[in-house]
């Protein structure tokens, strides 16, 4: 038993070769043929072999692969590209808003030039604007004046540990003092001067701050314009990317799912080039089939009557196990017969002894009721 065990093992194993060498065999084949179609159509898409299956038919399944891998490919492609396009309006985006942080910088220092040399000329414009700036100009100089002074007083002043802890508070807000008017000053300037470049006016010394001006605020203007379109193009492809999730993610999981896609083109060219070996698969390739492919055909023809050589050797062998194990059931079952019937004859003659001794028994009960 255990021989013809280890030989089924071994058809196995055989059988097994065969149809790796096959299969390598007819995949080959069926990728070469399948590559000689190209774009073309060359089956009835009707045409259905005994096996349910049909040239046409797996042609149709292997392009879909193809198609998924070539639609998996150009999203890849686009999201690459998104991401880069990303990485770029960053860059230009940062770029931009330190061009616009720098030119507002230009801007306010060339309003504010412009509102001082207004005032301190004097400039009879500057008497039409409204909340008198000339007025507000004089209060700010009077405060810093006073407070400067202030700071010059406090600092020549002597006296002891408590007159020093006053002193330097009194410095403090005196400074702070000093800074918010000197703040609020160039505000005002600042003010002055952007109410006459936004108003279009200038007098003949102010006249080239405010060109600067404005040719400053009409490149801020066109600047924002641009960087409102590239901001939107960021957020529209932030969105998609928040919608959809992480591109990193999506493109891992779309090149998983072509390495999948991949892994089944063995055995759909498998399967086209098996049908050659059918006679109504044979009929519909013959067209595709040269004298080159004929021996790779012949071959796998062999291995597949060597595998079913193989098939009905390990069959042939099972049976015989099998008709053993019958017999051999049989021989025990005989084996059993043979001793119910042993037992049987020793319960038969246990049964006329015990028939025999109720006789004699029996007998003595008759004589002893006799005398009773």
């Amino acid at each position: 038993m255990d021989d013809r065990n280890k030989s089924i093992r071994e058809l196995e194993d055989a059988k097994r070769a065969h149809k790796e060498e096959r299969d390598r065999l007819l995949e080959g084949l069926g990728n070469s043929l399948i590559s000689r179609i190209g774009d073309s159509e060359p089956f009835e898409k009707t045409d259905v072999t005994h096996m349910g299956s049909s040239p046409a038919k797996v042609l149709t399944e292997y392009r879909t692969l193809q198609g998924e891998i070539t639609q998996s490919e150009d999203m890849i492609k686009s999201l690459e590209a998104d991401v880069l396009r990303l990485k770029e309006l960053e860059g230009t985006i940062a770029q931009k808003e330190e061009e616009e942080g720098r030119l507002t910088k230009e801007l306010e220092e060339a309003q504010l030039e412009l509102g001082q040399a207004l005032l301190e000329a004097s400039d009879p414009m500057v008497d039409q604007m409204p909340n008198s700036p000339k007025i507000q100009e004089n209060m700010f100089l009077a405060k810093i004046t006073e407070q400067e002074n202030r700071l010059i007083e406090l600092e020549e002043r002597e006296g002891g540990i408590f007159a020093w802890l006053g002193k330097n508070a009194q410095m403090a807000v005196a400074k702070g003092l000093l800074l918010k008017n000197r703040s609020g000053l160039q505000r005002l300037y600042r003010s002055v001067g952007e109410h006459f470049v936004s108003a279009g006016q200038g007098s003949a010394m102010g006249w080239e701050l405010t060109q600067r001006a404005v040719e400053l605020k009409g490149t801020l203007s066109t600047l924002a314009v641009d960087l409102a379109v590239l901001k939107g193009e960021r957020r529209n492809i932030g969105d998609l990317f928040g919608a959809e999730g992480s591109p990193a993610r999506r493109i891992q999981g779309l090149q998983k799912h072509i390495d999948q896609v991949k892994g089944e083109f063995p055995g759909v060219c498998l399967r086209f080039a098996s049908l050659a070996l059918e006679k109504e698969g044979r009929d519909s390739l013959s067209a595709l089939i040269t004298e080159e492919d004929k021996p790779a055909l012949e071959a796998a023809a062999a291995l597949n009557e060597r595998m079913a050589e193989k098939d009905e050797e390990i069959a042939r062998i099972q049976r015989a196990i099998k008709v053993d194990e019958l017999m051999a059931a049989i021989e025990k079952m005989r084996k059993g017969i043979s001793t119910q019937e042993q037992r049987i004859g020793e319960a038969q003659a246990q049964i006329a002894s015990y028939e025999k001794q109720i006789s004699e028994t029996q007998g003595q009960i008759e004589e002893l009721q006799k005398f009773i």
